[in-house]
């Protein structure tokens, strides 16, 4: 079982390690048809943001991929593409510098290949104070946008073949647009990149919750991420993709939440639901289970098309002392929901967001490894069964597909268990660079989340949990 706020020393002696938290995150699967894989990274790079932003893609398939990055202007025109070589079950990461050198545009980036089933995410801020990523953006003609801030910024890439135009709509907790809808025409590949301040000048930002993206032809599709500045602590750097408005999912998970002080830090979750009906009010329960397995539940009622965002403190009334545990959110109205969890530390001001997940999964692959000083990476593993002990195996991978380490431990029902990554495979600590991704397989389905972070907890990263077809991936025996 979890220890509070991850007891991440062998000794006990670091008060860091002790606060040390793993972030959730949920990653949609890459866009794919039978033969291809279709990674969409909607961030709109600046040509300053290509030595601070990188790229991992792993391919966990049985056989060699070429993956093809391509760099997309404003008006949709190919700028620069580079071909990079991924062996069977390895991994590639790259700052977009090394990928696309020289770069004086700014634009956005897709990977595509005739390999399917490739994963992936993207990381940027200034590697010192700031920082946050996502996986791969799911891409639909219409999306909502469930965190809006007052200093956030909207990226929308238009991901099909046509001009689109898209329909903006800025809504507060009533579900009730705050200032005047916003058209905004995008060529076919390219993209549109502003600060929500600057599209919806009229509009009260603080009351502001989330956004609805609409193309005006329902054909065709984009993707879109908002990046928020200082929500919670500041200086931070936070990044959700949107998701889909047509997703028919009524109960979701968080697995992990913390929330109050630890050693040196002080924790602060905020927790936001957005109702995806547009004409009826969503009744939800949301279930805190804490670590020792004790339950405290909630009701809210979220307005048609509203959201509601309050602190974890006050959805669940705690009081004093540090929380620990996982979050389970259901529509007693049967009813779609969305929304996100964000995590603060309010010392160093290290902030990430997670997304809702929606299936435990019994292959989980985390893109990337960041284990060498001064990162380190945790994992936390939910078992969210009603009944039975799930019997766990987690590889640690090296770039090139080599074995690192593994570990075997068993995670009993209704149990989460959270780590740094190098006490399962202390091997982590003892490589020349850092690299590499993370395999688990189990016998029963886990929810899992994976954070990488400096060692200051100034900068936290979710590392998104790619959902792979079992069998698709066969990690090397250590034997």
């Amino acid at each position: 079982m979890l220890r509070p706020a991850f007891h991440l020393g062998h000794d006990g002696g670091s008060l860091i390690k002790k606060a040390v938290v793993v972030l959730i995150c949920v990653v949609f699967l890459p866009v794919c048809s039978p033969a291809q894989s279709i990674l969409n990274f909607p961030h709109v790079l600046g040509p300053l943001e290509f030595g601070t932003t990188g790229f991992a893609v792993v391919n966990p398939g049985a056989t060699e991929a070429i993956a093809t990055f391509t760099l997309f202007g404003p008006d949709g025109v190919a700028l620069k593409s580079s071909d990079q070589r991924i062996r069977a079950g390895g991994q590639i990461a790259k700052l977009a510098s090394e990928l696309f050198p020289a770069t004086l545009a700014a634009a956005w980036v897709q990977v595509t290949s005739a390999t399917a089933g490739l994963q992936g995410f993207w990381f940027g801020g200034d590697f010192v104070n700031i920082g946050d990523g996502s996986e791969p953006a799911a891409s639909a003609p219409e999306l909502v946008v469930p965190m809006i801030t007052p200093i956030s910024e909207i990226h929308v890439a238009n991901t099909s073949s046509l001009d689109v135009t898209v329909i903006m709509d800025l809504l507060n907790g009533d579900g009730l647009n705050i200032d005047e809808r916003f058209p905004q025409r995008i060529r076919s590949n390219g993209f549109f990149k502003a600060s929500v301040a600057d599209i919806f000048r009229k509009a009260d930002l603080n009351q502001a919750t989330h956004l609805r993206l609409r193309c005006a032809c329902a054909t065709n599709t984009i993707a879109a991420v908002v990046i928020a500045r200082d929500f919670i602590a500041s200086p931070s750097m936070a990044v959700l993709n949107a998701l889909p408005a047509s997703t028919s999912t009524q109960t979701i998970v968080f697995p992990h939440l913390v929330d109050g002080i630890r050693g040196t830090t002080n924790w602060k979750s905020v927790l936001s639901l957005t109702n995806l009906s547009v004409s009826t009010p969503n009744d939800v329960s949301i279930v805190f289970t804490a670590e020792n397995g004790t339950t405290r539940t909630a009701q809210r009622t979220v307005q048609p098309n509203g959201s509601i965002r309050e602190t974890a403190r006050d959805v669940f009334g705690f009081t004093t002392g540090f929380q620990n545990g996982w979050i389970r959110v259901s529509s007693a109205s049967s009813l779609p929901i969305t929304g996100f969890l964000t995590y603060a530390e309010t010392v160093a001001s290290g902030v990430a967001v997670a997304s809702p997940q929606v299936d435990a999964l019994t292959n989980l692959l985390f893109p990337q490894i960041v284990d060498l000083s001064p990162w380190w990476t945790g994992l936390a593993l939910l078992n969210a069964s009603p009944r039975g002990t799930a019997n766990v195996k987690l590889y640690a991978m090296n770039p090139d597909g080599s074995l690192i380490g593994e570990a075997d431990f068993t995670i009993p029902f209704g149990t989460k268990v959270a780590k740094l990554l190098s006490e399962w495979v202390p091997a982590t600590q003892n490589r020349p660079s850092d690299g590499g991704f993370v395999f688990v397989l189990s016998d029963l389905p886990l929810f899992g989340a994976e954070l990488f972070f400096t060692r200051n907890m100034q900068i936290l990263g979710n590392i998104p949990a790619a959902k792979i077809p079992p069998g698709t991936y066969v990690p090397p025996s250590s034997q």
